[in-house]
């Protein structure tokens, strides 16, 4: 993982750059300034300070990063909610990204491919993997799961739950749509959608597990095809601050 920063414009075709941002550092730098007016509302409404900086940090680095690629001021990015609600860029995407946060940790992916989708949980030990999994997962996924060793058994279904999370999340399909309708047992295979009628045609993805801190899961999601991630990191002050300088510099 580079520390570095990624070269401005838009990544390799075949690349999915994944940022990893520790949400609890940059904080000392004028995010507010980079959000929009619902977005600092929308902190406003946070029940700590602390949640409160988390979003802000968070909702700052992905403009950053969507200006960084794009070579313009993080004021000039303009995000919309697309058919079903997932967030993308207005306008013709030449990028396209995907978000996920717990706790202190957020990973974004940025790629030039078509839709992408990124999902990362904490390991605990307090999930009701085997209730969770008997109800909305396919009898395969769940007969794996039970198969583990009881105190593996949380680790087993959150690295199933991130998959399956990243499928959906590229495809734009939310968990209503059915956990069960699709395996991912095996990351690295393709996934195959079927149409749900009125709502989504059939579509074909590819999730593999990510490297993620100790103590989290991770996946990601894409079209199949020859992609690979590459991963940077944001995780203290001076690379967060590099990166604000670079893009503020450019735009």
């Amino acid at each position: 993982m580079s520390d570095e920063l990624p070269c401005p414009g838009l990544p390799p075709a075949n690349t999915i750059d994944v940022w990893r941002i520790d949400l609890d550092a940059g904080n000392e730098l004028p995010f507010e300034t980079l959000l929009t007016h619902e977005e600092q509302l929308r902190a406003g409404r946070f029940l700590t300070e602390r949640l409160a900086s988390r979003f802000q940090v968070g909702r700052a680095m992905l403009r950053l990063g969507l200006a960084h690629y794009l070579r313009v001021h993080p004021k000039d990015v303009v995000l919309q909610s697309g058919v079903h609600g997932k967030p993308q860029l207005a306008g013709i995407a030449r990028l396209h990204f995907n978000v996920s946060h717990t706790g202190s940790l957020a990973l974004i992916a940025f790629t030039a491919l078509r839709d992408v989708g990124i999902d990362v949980e904490a390991i605990r030990d307090n999930v009701e993997g085997m209730e969770i999994a008997s109800a909305y997962f396919t009898p395969l996924e769940t007969a794996v799961i039970a198969s583990a060793l009881p105190e593996e058994q949380s680790l087993r279904f959150l690295q199933l739950w991130v998959r399956k999370e990243a499928v959906l999340k590229a495809s734009g399909r939310g968990i209503s749509d059915g956990l069960d309708l699709f395996e991912v047992i095996e990351p690295g295979r393709t996934v195959h959608l079927g149409e749900i009628a009125g709502k989504f045609g059939p579509s074909s993805w590819v999730v593999q597990d990510l490297d993620a801190p100790e103590g989290f899961v991770a996946a990601i999601a894409a079209a199949p095809g020859d992609w690979r991630t590459c991963d940077w990191a944001f995780t203290n002050e001076r690379s967060i601050e590099r990166l604000y300088d670079s893009v503020m510099r450019e735009g």
